[in-house]
């Protein structure tokens, strides 16, 4: 159907009018650094200079992107809000190669006093709820939480999700849910996916459980508890997933540790994650330090090793700079 210029030009004068209201922001992450990925180690090749966005996001510590959230008070406490954020951008300027641009973020949203509505391709609920107690940031080149399968944030992004964000009941309470419908998928026993989480803070102590429904028959659900305890000295971080048998279409269990400390300025810190399933037996460790330079500038370095049972250990590391806007 043609749309009459009438139309199409009242539909332009609304748009111009709502742009006066809405609170538009551009913001992005470029992470630069010389190294190695666990993942380089293993197939024998050498350390270079990369953007977080390489060999598919799996380079330096944090993605390379950039994204346009915003937000326009629609009225009777109501506000609209959506993000679209680039997948990661590569060394040589390309955004996802051979996959979708906005491949992080595109989701529009609908918020009031009853909380949070989200639609659209997010990051799953167990990764927003939980990804606080991985202390380096869940890493690109040398998680261990990753590389092992057991971190308790370890569930991806999700397209044709519906999330919502519960309103706060009471001071540090966070309640999160999620819904993605297997609608038309193509992929043999596909199921709908149910998630959810919990998140208590309050003073040094924090604490949060998330879960995942399985996609598919042949897979299995994802469950995670973690905390961590702020004395002051250092921070300390303990953790358990559980993706089940990996024999059975899981990602196998176990649990992570971690600790932190800030001298001078400089944060210091270790992780380290152990799948002690029968059939995906790894363990890894990884070390890092970062501060924060200039304004929103950080330099940071970071080694990793990972151990997969009756496997060759792998090692990777990076040293770089993170720019944040």
């Amino acid at each position: 159907m043609q749309l009459k210029p009438s139309i199409v030009v009242g539909a332009l004068m609304l748009g111009a009018a709502a742009t006066a209201h809405a609170q538009l922001n551009i913001y992005g992450l470029v992470d630069m650094s010389y190294g190695k990925s666990i993942a380089d180690d293993q197939a024998n090749l050498k350390a270079d200079i990369h953007s977080g966005g390489d060999d598919s996001s799996g380079q330096g510590n944090s993605t390379t992107r950039v994204g346009i959230k915003g937000g326009v008070d629609v009225g009777s406490g109501v506000k609209m809000n959506f993000k679209f954020e680039t997948g990661g951008i590569t060394s040589s300027g390309e955004v996802n190669p051979g996959g979708a641009f906005f491949n992080r973020q595109a989701w529009l949203g609908m918020s009031g006093g009853f909380g949070e509505v989200r639609v659209g391709r997010q990051d799953s609920v167990p990764f927003q709820m939980m990804g606080g107690y991985d202390f380096n940031g869940m890493s690109n080149g040398i998680s261990s939480g990753g590389y092992t399968g057991v971190g308790v944030w370890a569930r991806g992004r999700q397209s044709r999700s519906v999330q919502y964000i519960a309103p706060s009941f009471m001071s540090g309470l966070s309640m999160q849910a999620g819904l993605v419908v297997k609608g038309n998928s193509t992929v043999v026993g596909a199921k709908d996916v149910l998630s959810g989480g919990v998140r208590y803070e309050t003073g040094p102590l924090s604490g949060g459980v998330a879960f995942q429904t399985k996609a598919t028959s042949t897979a299995k659900d994802f469950a995670s508890i973690g905390g961590s305890w702020d004395l002051k000295v250092v921070k300390v971080m303990l953790g358990y997933a559980d993706g089940g048998k990996a024999s059975a279409g899981g990602t196998g269990r176990g649990p992570s540790v971690g600790a932190m400390t800030t001298l001078a300025g400089i944060n210091l810190g270790v992780m380290a994650a152990q799948n002690t399933d029968s059939s995906a037996k790894s363990r890894a460790a990884e070390v890092f330090v970062n501060k924060e330079i200039f304004k929103n500038t950080y330099a940071y370095g970071e080694a990793g090793q990972f151990k997969p049972s009756g496997g060759s250990s792998a090692t990777g590391y990076a040293g770089g700079i993170i720019f944040v806007f």
